[in-house]
């Protein structure tokens, strides 16, 4: 079985190699774990963006940049496709890791999520886990994700993406260690401020991901989905991380356009669940942000989706289609004057 911690690591030697082109650094944790800084006290790029993007999904999606022009404006885009999306995003990139020590926060996403299967889920989550289920959304424990796509990596090198605006205690990279059941010289961390260019850029590389979880949360069964690709706005960045927050996200939500083909046995079905995932809110995600009152994995969960999604269903030869791109939205949300 393909081993993303693996194939990741792979990516972070090559990082390594080129950390001063990429304009990041290599850093030792005083327990010998390895970390990358791509954007807390060194400028980062782009390109390292493409090299973070590539880590969180286990170097399984393929990526290349373009531009687009939305109307009276251009944004860089990031193109995403991959022929494995469910293990590449839901098995790699999803950011369901909760990382906190004292006054330290940061969300953790990328491979090394495959190997540790008993930690908790975010608190918010988990507090309104029950309530979700009541409204017919549907969320899963760590290890109740890897049953459902039927994933394991037993690999002894974890590779985490860390979401953060300063660099982990060493005492955070021990207890991931020891979460993923490595020894802490076999730890890998990428550091990636969401304010920073790699931080943005590697946002945009959860499109596809966006539109699986957004599936999935509705009860879709997403195993049945075989390939997936999209394209996403590169969000201008901002210095302010709560501001960036909100650009990275709605670069996704009113830019983001996702295609997936998969195999399913309902059209009617098929084409109910695609309806239901574009946002209809209207809001910008700072303004969701502010009505959520336990932070960011206090969200409703619903206001993460890309623009428009297409699906084809390849046992029926039919296509469905939701949502458009909005450039009013997209230019009013990333301060685009």
């Amino acid at each position: 079985m393909i081993s993303i911690n693996e194939r990741a690591l792979k990516v972070v030697n090559e990082m390594i190699d080129r950390a001063d082109e990429l304009y990041v650094r290599v850093l030792k944790a005083p327990c010998g774990a390895t970390l990358i800084d791509c954007g807390v006290n060194v400028g980062g790029s782009i390109e390292a963006g493409l090299y973070v993007a590539r880590v969180t999904a286990g170097d399984l999606i393929n990526f290349s940049l373009s531009t687009i022009d939305y109307g009276g404006f251009i944004l860089p885009t990031l193109n995403a496709s991959s022929d494995y999306p469910v293990i590449a995003t839901i098995g790699g990139q999803l950011g369901d890791w909760e990382i906190r020590y004292g006054d330290y926060f940061a969300i953790g996403s990328g491979p090394a999520r495959a190997l540790a299967l008993d930690r908790s889920i975010p608190t918010a989550v988990g507090l309104k886990r029950e309530e979700l289920r009541r409204k017919g959304l549907v969320t899963y424990t760590p290890r109740e994700i890897y049953e459902k796509i039927q994933y394991r990596d037993s690999y002894d090198k974890a590779v985490i993406v860390i979401e953060s605006s300063s660099i982990p205690p060493n005492e955070v990279m021990q207890s991931i260690a020891r979460s993923c059941g490595v020894e802490p010289e076999n730890l890998y961390a990428l550091i990636t401020p969401t304010s920073s260019l790699a931080g943005s850029v590697q946002i945009a590389g959860r499109i596809v991901e966006v539109g699986i979880h957004k599936l999935g949360l509705l009860g879709f069964d997403f195993t049945r989905i075989f390939f997936g690709s999209g394209t996403a706005p590169i969000a201008p960045i901002h210095p302010d991380p709560f501001i960036a927050m909100g650009r990275t996200n709605d670069a996704i939500r009113y830019g983001g356009a996702t295609y997936y083909i998969m195999d399913y046995e309902d059209d009617e079905e098929l084409g109910k669940y695609v309806i239901e995932v574009p946002p209809t809110d209207g809001k910008s995600f700072t303004e969701i942000f502010k009505e959520s009152p336990g932070g960011f994995y206090d969200v409703d969960l619903r206001a993460f989706a890309p623009a428009v999604i297409t699906v084809t269903n390849s046992r029926t030869g039919r296509t469905f289609s939701a949502g458009c791109i909005k450039p009013d939205m997209l230019k009013r949300t990333l301060g685009i004057e």
